[in-house]
């Protein structure tokens, strides 16, 4: 009778185990704009076509912190972050201006503290950047951020109040100290606002995202930040590295990502969502099916 139920007990334990390792999940985060939710999509359409893994997409965390920090406590495996946020966050970034040093610093960090790996870019950033018009553009012949210093006291810039309000590095003031100008009137509104205040000639000058899909809806044009002003926020894949180690077949779905995504691209996926209504889900699957990612 022992023999018989030793027998049983051997048995369920490895029915137990079987079925563990056939309901093996992994979760994504993502936050509440579009861009990183199609990515949480594509990685979760990836790995179920090429892996037995179930992927859970977890959306609209607030904070770039807060997905890190879900990383770090093991409650998420992958996420889509930004350098200089994802830097910020915890470390100090050591060469604020220099893109590729901010990106090995970020990957040697975020591996040697968290245990996280950092991908290569995927091709797109999500900055900061200074918006006007393309008839202001032409009018005024201005290609660049340091063009507008003739001009500066003459324009009303209009931008979110947290950052003309923040302190240190990358606020108004330290700008305006760079740049050697200030603007001639600044208005603190919502971020979601200025560009229709721009694209009514009620600013002339805004603080706009560089992949929200307006810039291209509404014909704005972007200033080249020629002086390096604002950190790098270079988009990557972000993964918890024992996942990787343990399911080697994981870091090619992620590497096959790496520079794939240009800003032009990521604008068009955002303008999908935000202007035409459509699934971020939808999207990714499009996009992954157009590129031979996916059948």
């Amino acid at each position: 009778m022992r023999k018989q139920l030793g027998f049983v007990m051997v048995l369920l334990s490895i029915l137990v185990l079987a079925a563990c390792s056939g309901g093996d999940k992994l979760t994504v985060g993502t936050q509440t704009y579009s861009e990183t939710k199609i990515m949480g999509y594509m990685y979760k359409e990836l790995i179920e076509a090429e892996t037995d893994f179930k992927v859970d997409v977890k959306t609209d965390m607030a904070t770039d912190t807060l997905v890190l920090e879900a990383m770090m406590n093991d409650e998420l495996e992958i996420a889509t972050t930004y350098t200089g946020t994802a830097l910020a966050s915890f470390f100090e970034i050591e060469n604020p201006r220099d893109t590729e040093a901010t990106l090995e610093q970020t990957q040697t960090d975020f591996s040697d503290e968290y245990n996280i790996k950092v991908y290569d870019p995927l091709g797109f950033a999500n900055t900061y950047a200074l918006a006007v018009t393309e008839e202001f553009a032409e009018e005024q012949g201005v290609t660049s951020v340091s063009d507008l210093a003739d001009i500066a006291d003459t324009l009303d810039f209009g931008s979110d109040t947290s950052w003309l309000e923040r302190q240190g590095d990358d606020g108004y003031q330290a700008f305006t100290e760079l740049y050697d100008f200030e603007f001639g009137k600044t208005s603190p509104m919502s971020p979601n606002l200025v560009y229709e205040a721009l694209e009514s000639n009620e600013r002339d000058v805004v603080l706009a995202y560089s992949t929200d899909a307006r810039i291209d809806t509404m014909n704005l044009e972007t200033l080249e930040d020629d002086l390096q002003f604002f950190p790098p926020y270079e988009a990557s894949s972000y993964v918890n590295q024992e996942i990787i180690d343990e399911n080697p077949e994981l870091d090619e779905i992620f590497s096959q990502l790496e520079g794939r995504i240009d800003l032009d691209t990521i604008r068009t996926l955002n303008r999908r969502v935000d202007i035409d209504g459509e699934e971020p889900h939808d999207v990714a699957i499009d996009f992954l099916k157009e590129e031979g990612l996916l059948e």
